[in-house]
């Protein structure tokens, strides 16, 4: 049943992948074409979402105040 769902996702995902290599090959072998490249993989990175920060472990939890009677 999972298949029928992942099996477009794959397929979709192998041959953009496909594309980009060709383009990216395209690229390299045009002159100047790998300066193009190099800024393409710089904005995409610079692009990309930030991984989520983790809380440090080594520091300490926030000390609240708490209600003393």
């Amino acid at each position: 049943m999972f298949g029928l769902l992942i099996a477009p996702l794959t397929a979709l995902t192998s041959r953009l992948l496909g594309v980009v290599l060709v383009v990216a090959l395209w690229l390299i072998s045009r002159p100047g074409g790998w300066a193009v490249l190099v800024v393409l993989i710089l904005v995409g990175v610079k692009l990309l979402p930030e991984p989520a920060s983790h809380p440090d472990v080594t520091s300490p939890a926030p000390v609240t105040p708490s209600a003393q009677p």
